[in-house]
């Protein structure tokens, strides 16, 4: 057989002979080949009695050919001795031998025990954890670059829980003007029960109600004798109990105004504070009382203290009117009251509630008197600089407490008015202040000069965006009973303008009874404190002559002159009407982006102001409104890397500039004209690295 390889079957010619009387192991066993006496080395071991395992066989020098293998040749190795013993002889059966060329495998044919020991050596030990390292090192880096990948690739985010207060638009009524049920001339609340159907299809779902409680009778709003009934002529309880039954039947939210700042003075609270006679009485501080007048003046002129008739020498506060004592929010005992008062209402099932001159609920602890503004000369009101009473911390320390009293019932919202002339940054902190949640919607009062541009818009929008606290919503008020009208002051061209900008923005609208069909402020001379307002003229239902409010021939304030032509009912009738305009803009509103997509500014200089509004997986838009009075062209897909160059058309304000849904805008040109906005769509594209 050749040397190179071979194969020995036992048989009774091959021994191999243990050394020294060791039977378990021989270490070398020299074979002799013919025809020449060469000699062949192999090294192997015993396992076991009758196993054997060759660990290497090498040719001496000078051996080469093929040769037999002699039976019964052997030579000891010096190191061993001679001596046999049978019972130390072995036969290895199907033993292979594999002579090699070179020591290129210097293992092959090791036992298990002698691979153990040479594995052990530290060269084998740090190869080992060589290979193991940059095995567990490669498997991390592919965990670490698959994480990454995971996060950092463009994914479908999960829409933002939004509340009904986010996603509506707030209607406010003031109920004496909107309709008349019972012909007495005065609005109600079942008049505005009776309007259900037109609210919901205008697109609004929620209805802020002016103040309907029982009052004294005066001519104003915040007479009120009792926060925890509704007044006669309004419908009394029963009528607001079935406008809250219908009104959620329709999908629709009713907020009721609340006052707790004043009271009227026929209150029977302030009856029983006058009366108090006794430090220990618990109502004589449910007012500001004080022996020593400071130098506050009212709201409404002259001094903020009326001395009493009854508890004599002191005096009453009152920021507003003198028949309307401020409540003493510093007692535990009104706070309870006013507690209370939410409560009652909450079981009714009201949605909300708008708390009205909430700049005021608090005065200067110790009473101390306001320092005049520089240069002022004279003494009234505006001379003075309030910071004792107005704007005081402790307001929010209020807010806190009624949210929690709100959120103690599902789904239910505060809303407030701060002080239009505080700043941006002021009316932030009715948000919330020191970590405790406030109001969800401070309404701002909508203060835009006549010749509002492009300029006044960005300041408007930008002095509440920027400013506005993480997690917070905004609101945008197009007009109140506080507030003249829009179309006194604004042009037609831009109420649309405006109204697309305040409803396609991130935010929650407040729209004005007869906003939405361009109503005017009635010409006529009253006094401030009068509940008779221009801008809280008769709804204007048709062209009859009371405009559809009432039947009664004297209603309690007048209504516009132009309601024989400007009303409902011809508006309904004409496709291209600012009230079909409001109802296809609220029907745009309600689109997945508009809810709750994301706001990214585009282009906005002195006379467009444009948005982008996307979400992923819906339609984009971007909404672009010259408020400018000359015609505007701009390339809008430079301004955010989403905006498609081709876009379908969705909505326009009307103007110079003609729009075709059949026709795609080309973004990359978008030509608008003065005081025109419009509002295109594209596709969702899915966003890659």
């Amino acid at each position: 057989m050749g040397l190179n390889e071979g194969k020995f079957t036992a048989n009774s010619s091959f021994h191999t002979i243990s050394a020294s009387g060791m039977t378990s192991c021989v270490r070398n066993v020299y074979f002799i080949l013919s025809p020449t006496s060469v000699i062949i080395r192999c090294t192997y071991i015993s396992l076991h009695q009758s196993r054997y395992c060759i660990k290497r066989c090498e040719r001496l020098p000078d051996m080469s050919g093929s040769y037999n293998i002699e039976p019964l040749a052997y030579k000891l190795n010096d190191n061993y001795s001679s001596e046999k013993n049978n019972d130390d002889i072995r036969s290895p059966e199907g033993i292979d031998v594999k002579v090699p060329e070179s020591n290129g495998t210097p293992f092959r044919g090791m036992g298990k025990e002698e691979l153990l020991q040479h594995s052990s050596k530290p060269f084998w030990r740090r190869l080992r954890m060589i290979c193991i390292s940059i095995i567990l090192l490669g498997w991390l880096a592919l965990i670490i670059t698959v994480v990454a990948l995971v996060l950092i690739y463009p994914k479908c985010k999960s829409p933002d829980s939004r509340s009904w207060w986010q996603n509506e638009i707030i209607y406010r009524v003031y109920v004496r003007s909107y309709k008349d049920s019972n012909g007495d001339g005065v609005g109600d609340l079942d008049g505005v029960t009776s309007k259900l159907d037109y609210i919901k299809d205008l697109g609004v779902g929620v209805i802020s109600l002016s103040p309907t409680f029982e009052d004294d009778g005066n001519d104003g709003d915040f007479h009120i004798k009792n926060h925890m009934k509704i007044d006669d002529v309004q419908g009394g309880d029963d009528a607001l109990q079935r406008l809250i039954t219908q009104a959620h039947g329709k999908g629709l939210k009713i907020i009721l105004d609340f006052v707790p700042s004043h009271t009227s003075d026929q209150s029977e609270w302030f009856q029983w504070s006058e009366a108090a006679k006794f430090r220990n009485d618990s109502y004589r501080n449910f007012y500001v009382w004080t022996e020593t007048p400071t130098n506050w003046k009212s709201v409404y002129g002259g001094d903020a203290w009326n001395t009493s008739d009854v508890r004599t020498g002191e005096s009453y506060l009152h920021q507003f009117l003198h028949n309307q004592p401020d409540l003493n929010l510093r007692s535990p005992q009104v706070k309870d009251e006013l507690n209370d008062i939410l409560v009652f209402w909450l079981n009714k099932s009201v949605d909300g509630f708008y708390i009205r001159n909430s700049a005021y609920l608090f005065e200067d602890y110790d009473l101390r008197d306001e320092p005049k503004l520089q240069n002022a000369a004279g003494d009234e009101y505006s001379d003075y600089n309030h910071i004792y009473t107005k704007n005081l911390p402790e307001i929010y320390d209020m807010f806190a407490r009624w949210r929690t009293t709100a959120d103690g019932f599902m789904n239910r919202v505060l809303m407030a008015d701060p002080d239009p002339s505080s700043s941006e940054k002021e009316m932030m902190k009715y948000y919330g202040h020191f970590q405790r949640d406030g109001v969800q919607l401070p309404i701002r009062r909508r203060d835009l000069a006549p010749d509002c541009g492009g300029q006044c818009i960005k300041d408007y929008v930008n002095g509440w965006m920027d400013n506005l606290p993480a997690g917070r919503w905004p609101t945008w008020s197009l007009g109140d009973e506080m507030t003249p009208r829009l179309a006194t002051n604004h042009s037609e061209s831009f109420i649309r303008c405006f109204s697309m900008l305040t409803m396609l923005l991130p935010g929650t609208p407040v729209l004005y009874y007869g906003d939405e069909i361009n109503m005017v402020d009635l010409s006529m001379s009253t006094s401030e404190t009068s509940r008779k307002q221009p801008m809280r003229g008769l709804m204007q239902w048709d062209d009859t002559p009371n405009g559809g409010f009432t039947n009664f021939s004297t209603p309690w304030i007048g209504i516009g002159a132009d309601h024989q032509t400007n009303n409902v009912k011809n508006q309904s009738a004409k496709g291209d009407s600012l009230l079909s305009f409001f109802k296809n803009l609220t029907t745009l509103r309600s689109e997945d982006t508009f809810r709750i997509g994301d706001y990214r500014p585009a282009i906005v200089d002195n006379s467009v102001f444009s948005f982008v509004r996307e979400f992923d997986g819906k339609k984009g838009y971007l909404v672009a409104i010259n408020f400018g009075n000359t015609a505007q062209t701009r390339d809008y897909t430079t301004a955010h890397s989403t905006i498609q160059s081709k876009a379908s058309f969705d909505l326009t304000t009307g103007g110079s500039q003609s729009f075709d849904s059949d026709t795609d805008v080309d973004t990359s040109s978008l030509a608008l004209g003065p005081m025109q906005g419009v509002a295109v769509s594209w596709d969702y594209v899915a966003k890659e690295l």
